[in-house]
């Protein structure tokens, strides 16, 4: 009996993961986090709904990125489940379930197995971006889903590798753009773990094409339907470059976290140990397990240029391979965004990191009670993230909501404020971010024909609506009576009738 159920390890394994991160996820609550209030649920819902030729900027530059990977979360919430938010949440947490089956797997394939792979995972499971968004609808947590095992497929060389891994590479591309950071380490590992030019050449050539191919897949519907709409399949992004009418003249990319001192941009990972915002994230952030795996990483430096001698045996050439990943990809990271949710592949693989290391410098008694060591002290440094849950027993909105009269024109004014259009939508109605339909000449042309066609106009805001009237008045209209919309999540949300000036 005991030998049928070690020969079904990886099966009970991979259910028990998965039970494990639903019950976190149930235990956290519904999430609520800002992105989810701005996109994660518009986006998808205006995808399924056919609202991207109706509304203009109704949830900021991020309701044109690709809702694909968003609509699970939005069916569970909004259509399948609407009155279960367990059921919701215990749906939301089984991404990170499977993160922990993948990421045990690939600690036992580079830390020798056992226990001491056990406390290699546990080390990155529990990081403070990790756990935090266990059942959040982010999708970095997905993004590791697909990078993880392309590593292991990769480091393993199982099968067809370089196919297997550009195909799950390419498509997390496609699901969120800022996975591209972990393409060019991967063509790297695959040319430090393959031996003669010829088949370098094959392998980076299959991983490329697979790559290519499936995000293709993932991401040209999406594309073609803002090329329909826009004329620019990455809209609004290189706006400059197809020359779209529409796109505003905004820069999306966000540079607020990265290093701001020629210290920070060698060491910055020894900057969010100490729990400050707007480091590598909006919230306060402490974690060591970026400053652990960078003296690693430095110990294995020194130990090759023969600073330091190496106490056990030396590293396999596919964990050396590994570790060079994971270097190119941090730095990728770290240039372009040094936002800590884009490296979460990066922090779950911090404990692989340091544990073997220490593999090459203690024996197997010794690493093990030295992974454990680090993984409570890691336990008790850190400072999760706080996103934003709320109980059971709450909602995003309180009903009844207000009706939006037929052929409604809406102005949208403040962040976030994509989660209160979803209900209030209806199939004619149309909501245009106020400040860039007057920026924006097509689009201030289409808001002039609807106001001239008669169309019955509100306001949607989470500010004071009298913040508004200036801009407002460029249209030819007024406030008028305005109606709050109690939230569990905002104080201040008000919807608006106008009025149109004599």
């Amino acid at each position: 009996m005991l030998a049928g159920i070690f020969q079904r390890r990886p099966l009970v394994e991979f259910w028990l993961c998965l039970l494990a991160g639903g019950l976190l996820s149930l235990v956290d609550r519904t999430d609520a986090n800002w992105d989810l209030q701005n996109y994660h649920l518009y986006a998808p819902f205006a995808l399924l709904h056919g609202r991207l030729a109706l509304d203009y900027f109704a949830a900021g530059f991020q309701a044109y990125l690709n809702p694909i990977a968003d609509i699970p979360y939005f069916l569970a919430k909004c259509v399948i489940f609407p009155d279960a938010p367990r059921v919701v949440a215990f749906c939301a947490g089984l991404p990170f379930g499977l993160l922990a089956f993948f990421l045990l797997k690939l600690a036992r394939l580079l830390t020798g197995g056992g226990w001491i792979a056990v406390l290699a995972a546990l080390i990155g499971l529990t990081g403070a971006t990790t756990l935090s968004e266990v059942g959040t609808s982010f999708g970095d947590i997905l993004v590791a889903d697909l990078i993880l095992p392309a590593l292991f497929v990769l480091l393993a060389r199982r099968g067809r590798a370089p196919v297997v891994a550009g195909a799950l590479a390419g498509l997390a591309v496609a699901l969120k753009l800022t996975a591209a950071i972990y393409g060019p380490p991967m063509v790297l590992l695959l040319v430090m773990s393959t031996g003669g030019w010829k088949a370098r050449l094959r392998a980076v050539a299959a991983f490329g094409l697979a790559a290519g191919v499936f995000f293709i897949l993932g991401y040209a519907p999406w594309a073609w339907l803002l090329w329909e709409r826009f004329h620019d399949p990455v809209f609004p992004l290189l706006g400059g470059l197809f020359h779209s009418p529409w796109a505003p003249a905004v820069n999306p990319r966000d540079l607020r976290f990265l290093p701001k001192t020629a210290l920070q941009w060698v060491a910055y990972p020894f900057y969010w140990i100490e729990g400050r915002s707007f480091v590598v994230g909006e919230e306060p952030i402490r974690d060591p397990r970026f400053a652990l795996a960078y003296v690693a990483l430095v110990t294995i430096v020194a130990s090759a240029a023969g600073l330091l001698p190496w106490r056990q045996r030396r590293p396999s050439p596919a964990l050396v391979a590994f570790w060079w990943f994971f270097a190119t990809s941090y730095v990728i990271w770290l240039i372009l965004f040094s936002i800590l949710r884009y490296a979460l592949p990066l922090e779950v693989c911090t404990g692989i990191v340091v544990v073997s290391v220490l593999r090459h410098y203690f024996d197997e008694h010794n690493t093990r009670r030295a992974s454990l060591a680090l993984l409570v002290l890691c336990l008790v440094v850190t400072q999760s993230v706080g996103w934003g849950r709320i109980g059971y027993d709450k909602s995003l909105l309180a009903r009844p909501l207000p009706r939006l009269p037929r052929h409604a024109l809406v102005f949208v004014s403040g962040v976030p404020l994509g989660f209160a259009e979803v209900p209030l939508a209806r199939p004619n109605s149309r909501f245009v971010d106020l400040q860039l339909a007057l920026a924006n000449a097509a689009e201030r042309q289409v808001v002039f024909s609807v106001l001239a066609a008669g169309a019955p106009v509100r306001l949607l805001t989470n500010r004071k609506p009298a913040a508004s009237a200036g801009a407002l008045s460029q249209l030819g209209l007024g406030l008028a009576a305005c109606t709050h919309m109690p939230s569990a999540v905002q104080q201040g949300i008000e919807l608006c009738r106008l009025r149109r000036a004599d």
